[in-house]
Order: structure tokens, then sequence, then C-alpha cells
């Protein structure tokens, strides 16, 4: 398993994603979490527009489905002094 090259995968497409539906957020780095029996990778996105938000639910499972185990979460966020967006997160678990 090449760990930089899913790294480097993972954050094209969730940024082709992001790119597809105008969003003007960036992901640069997916962390990596190392153990013994497995490697997680772990990346998130901010989405502003809240229409959009189950879309690229459904393009992040369909696009990174295919690497390991899945979870994708959201949540909303409302700083104090920013707009608000939905905070996406997935992780990607696969088995050594």
């Amino acid at each position: 398993m090449d760990k930089e090259q899913i790294k480097k995968e993972l954050v094209e497409k969730s940024n082709d994603i992001l790119t597809k539906y105008g969003e003007p957020d960036v992901v640069e780095e997916v962390s990596v979490m190392n153990m013994a029996s497995k490697t997680v990778f772990l990346g998130s996105l901010k989405v502003f527009n809240t229409e959009i938000v189950p879309n690229v639910i459904k393009d992040l499972n369909k696009d990174l489905k295919g690497y390991g185990q899945l979870v994708v979460r959201d949540q909303r966020v409302t700083p104090c002094c920013s707009p608000s967006y939905i905070h996406i997160s997935f992780n990607v678990t696969i088995t050594n």
C-alpha cells in the first residue's frame, strides 16, 4: 500500500468534488493514523452552500469507498465572526 499516493488521491478527489459544486474551500492535507492492523486516512471539507451537502456526501461515498471502509460525517459550524458552514469529515480505514 502506497500511503503517500493514497493521500494524494484523496486530496485530489476531495478538491474535485468541491470544485464541481463551486465551493471556495481547498483540502490541503489528509492525515494518516498508522496502527498495527490498519491505517486510517482522515480528511475534512468545508461546504458553505447547505443545499449541496447531500450531493457532496453522495459524491464522497461514491469516489472514496473503493479505498476501504469509509465513514462520512457532517456537522453545522457557526463561528462568531465568519459565515456558517457544514464541516464534512471522512475517514477511510484500510486493513494492513
